[in-house]
């Protein structure tokens, strides 16, 4: 039977450590002087299979042998921190290869005359995991249409600012309901400055996702306000189909925000952000906290603008500043 506390349970199986492993780990931090046979005790291990054990955690940088054969530990802050960098290096290659893998996979499967179109993703972290994967192994292109619900915003980000950073273009439309959010909407603003390209409508029919134009997910069901389950459609017809859908509804849509460099006619930045929210619906209010003035002033330069662009309505006036090249993005 085990002598070994209760603080020694357990703790470190999700970084590849065996029971016993863990065991004379945790042994040789309490007592790093202790001998093969005190240690062997301690860690409940039969001392024959002590210098296999020592070895594994040497290998992993977990401890330090003398030339004794004398086990030293090494500080965890240390050891064990560079342990969990090269698992999580292994994992991104991992993630990297996806693409490859389910390349291979269809392959196989096209062989076989079992084909899948579609493929379910069940289960809020697996579509996280899973949405990640798609924008990381984008080759060319990542197309979001983005309305609420979501499954979980920010995390996902750093996958979008790696697409963008090794070249990937993306586009994305979000609905007019987005842009009353405070946090979406200033998040909204950093993946344009780091150069996504963002237009909006009104209303955005459903969540999608399309990479290179041949694989694509869209949310199914939910569960409370979040997005907890989607089908993945392998490349076909029907990933051509949403691409088709994707690049209609970016035809109609309205610049948010303007690309760097950018210049225009007769409209100052503030006036391209308000005549962009008008078209896609956003109310007054929330115009007034995005612009910091108040409803009144909104509703001011609101009516100014109409008469300048000769629009009977705010969504008019948008469309007709976009025909003349003011808000093109």
């Amino acid at each position: 039977m085990s002598t070994m506390p209760r603080s020694w349970q357990r703790l470190l199986d999700g970084v590849g450590l065996t029971a016993a492993a863990e065991r004379v780990y945790r042994a040789i931090l309490a007592d790093p002087r202790a001998s093969p046979a005190t240690l062997a005790e301690a860690a409940a291990v039969d001392a024959a299979a002590l210098p296999e054990l020592c070895e594994l955690l040497r290998g992993l940088g977990l401890i330090d042998t003398e030339d004794d054969g004398t086990a030293r530990p090494v500080d965890p802050r240390i050891g064990m921190s560079a342990l969990l960098r090269r698992q999580q290096d292994g994992i991104e290659r991992a993630v990297a290869a996806v693409t490859d893998l389910t390349d291979d996979f269809l392959d196989g499967q096209t062989r076989i005359g079992a084909s899948p179109l579609t493929e379910l993703v069940r289960g809020r972290h697996h579509l996280e995991t899973t949405i990640r994967a798609l924008i990381t192994s984008a080759r060319s292109e990542v197309a979001v249409l983005d309305t609420p619900p979501y499954a979980a915003a920010n995390s996902i980000e750093p996958a979008e600012e790696f697409s963008l950073e090794s070249g990937v273009s993306n586009r994305a439309i979000y609905a007019a309901e987005v842009l009353e959010n405070p946090e979406l909407y200033d998040n909204i603003r950093k993946m344009t400055a780091a150069g996504e390209q963002a237009r909006m409508l009104p209303e955005v029919p459903l969540k999608l996702l399309v990479v290179d134009g041949s694989r694509a997910l869209l949310p199914i069901t939910l569960e409370g306000d979040v997005s907890n389950s989607a089908v993945l459609v392998h490349p076909s017809a029907l990933t051509t189909a949403l691409t088709a859908l994707f690049e209609a509804l970016w035809a109609k849509a309205l610049p948010i925000f303007d690309p760097v460099g950018a210049t225009h006619g007769p409209l100052d930045p503030e006036e391209r952000e308000l005549l962009g929210m008008l078209a896609s619906g956003v109310k007054d209010e929330a115009i007034a906290r995005r612009l910091g003035i108040s409803n009144r002033t909104v509703s001011r330069r609101v009516n100014r603008l109409l008469e300048r662009l000769g629009a009977a309505n705010r969504f008019q006036a948008g469309l007709q500043a976009a025909r003349q090249g003011w808000l093109e993005g």
